[in-house]
């Protein structure tokens, strides 16, 4: 299958959408309390809530912190449903940032731990409204949600923040304990969208 470039997505500045709230979200304790747990999630899984009071859809992809050290061009999470009326199956995927100057192209070792998130879409129609973050799995990480994008399926399957927002050093989330890290995206309602 043909791989969607970070850096051909289409994407909306934060003034083109309805406010976020990201504060509210952050004190919800529908969201926050169903992450935290004594055990530790493992490597490479997605965990899913929904609010009560919000209506917002969170999705934490917990990576192992051995990406950051390989070759590789990508990352890819397991499938999630994206909540766009009906349910659509849904990727997170983490991108290198490209090294200046880097001879055979971008890796995450390149890159020493820095990268982007893209959500990619199975759907050809519906529109998202969401937020990116990323920690170390515990509560006690200072996540700094950045967004929220808008972003219309039909125009592209694949997008994720605005260029000057995109990059992430994914290497200062790692738990020293678990040597993962998570990323989360946060869904806001359709009805609100």
């Amino acid at each position: 299958s043909a791989q969607s470039s970070p850096a051909s997505s289409p994407q909306l500045r934060p003034k083109d959408v309805p406010e976020f709230a990201p504060a509210l979200i952050a004190a919800d304790p529908c969201i926050g309390s169903h992450f935290l747990s004594a055990v530790p999630p493992t490597a490479h899984t997605i965990s899913h809530a929904v609010s009560a009071a919000t209506g917002v859809h969170r999705v934490v992809w917990t990576v192992d912190a051995e990406k950051l050290r390989s070759q590789e061009r990508q990352a890819v999470s397991p499938s999630f449903e994206l909540p766009m009326g009906e349910s659509v199956v849904s990727r997170l995927v983490i991108f290198p940032k490209p090294a200046a100057g880097a001879r055979g192209g971008a890796s995450f070792k390149k890159s020493k731990g820095w990268g982007s998130v893209q959500l990619k879409c199975e759907a050809s129609s519906g529109f998202a409204i969401f937020q990116v973050s990323i920690g170390d799995g515990s509560g006690n990480f200072p996540k700094q949600p950045r967004g929220p994008v808008r972003h219309n399926f039909a125009d592209h399957s694949t997008c994720g923040l605005p260029k000057d927002l995109e990059q992430w050093d994914f290497g200062k989330a790692v738990s020293k304990a678990t040597q993962t890290f998570a990323v989360c995206l946060d869904i806001l309602p359709r009805s609100e969208a």
